[in-house]
């Protein structure tokens, strides 16, 4: 019996030894093959200076209202990106108005039309404002490290406060809303 254990267990190290001693392959060319997920992102970042600033103060000047960027690798995706006056998109144009419970003195301006702007920062991007509405077709394929496959833009997006009498207008807090909406096309 002792014999038998000695025998298989001389056997069995004879095998190890064996695989231990195995020479590896060697490797002349090596491929590998495998599908990227599809990734698209859109990210809109509000600027800290619109939530609060002296709108008399700001008088023909130019507001951030927030940065964007976008990125796809998808090689056949399209965006466009609308920018619509007030929360729900449906005022008539873009504007400060005055808050509820501030009350005009007979006279007084309650509403400042203003403009917005959308500024690609990318190479090749384009600018676009208005009054109304903003629409714009986003993205700049190849920006991103030279790879077509790839859909990239960041930018800005501004307001621009024109040049006004203050004395016009109500004393008060006045707000302006946009509606940010994406389409795949």
């Amino acid at each position: 019996m002792k014999k038998k254990n000695i025998l298989m267990a001389t056997l069995l190290l004879m095998l190890g030894t064996s695989f231990l001693y195995a020479s590896p392959l060697s490797f002349t060319t090596m491929q590998l093959q495998g599908r990227m997920p599809i990734t698209e992102i859109f990210r809109v970042v509000q600027s800290a200076e619109s939530l609060d600033f002296n709108l008399a103060d700001s008088r023909n000047s130019t507001v951030r209202v927030g940065s964007y960027m976008i990125t796809s690798n998808n090689s056949n995706s399209q965006f466009h990106l609308f920018i619509s006056p007030g929360e729900d998109g449906k005022q008539s144009q873009f504007a400060f108005v005055l808050d509820p419970g501030f009350s005009p003195e007979p006279g007084q301006q309650t509403i400042l039309p203003i403009s917005v702007r959308v500024v690609g920062n990318t190479t090749g991007s384009v600018s676009v404002s208005g009054v109304e509405k903003v629409d714009k077709s986003l993205g700049v394929r190849g920006s991103y490290s030279g790879n077509n496959d790839v859909l990239f833009e960041t930018g800005e997006i501004l307001a621009d406060i024109p040049d006004f009498n203050p004395d016009l207008f109500a004393t008060g807090w006045y707000s302006a809303a946009i509606q940010l909406r994406i389409q795949v096309i």
